[in-house]
């Protein structure tokens, strides 16, 4: 089975720092340049944490799955992951904290990247 067909959602890369433009006296401008409608594959992971009386508690990570074409630069954050039809899949901007190349028997196969939720306008931070 071919990689391609498991990426299932598309989502928008925004690159910081970008050169967008320049003055009318020559000077760069810097700021943000979206890359949209990139294919992906957004998927919720368990990592256990801990046992005790009360129970198991999991942590739940959001990892983004992209294709071996698609590097993502630091600095560069995620938003809007959503299925083919256009239905939200993860609302709201992401970070990569953990790109992680994973290779075939003799070449680069895709990407695994787990995603930090960022701040709402509230200051409050969520994973």
């Amino acid at each position: 089975m071919r990689f391609e067909r498991i990426l299932t959602h598309r989502c928008t890369i925004v690159l910081t720092g970008q050169k967008i433009g320049e003055t009318g006296y020559g000077k760069p401008i810097y700021g943000e340049l979206p890359i949209e409608n990139v294919p992906c594959r957004a998927d919720q992971i368990r990592r256990r944490a801990s046992v005790d009386q009360y129970g198991v508690d999991f942590i739940i990570e959001n990892i983004l799955f992209l294709g071996p074409d698609r590097q993502i630069p630091s600095g560069a954050k995620i938003k809007d992951i959503q299925d083919l039809q256009g239905n939200v899949v993860l609302e709201g901007m992401y970070s990569p904290q953990n790109a992680k190349p994973v290779y075939s028997k003799v070449r680069l196969h895709h990407y695994e990247i787990t995603l930090q939720k960022e701040s709402d306008s509230d200051g409050e931070k969520e994973s």
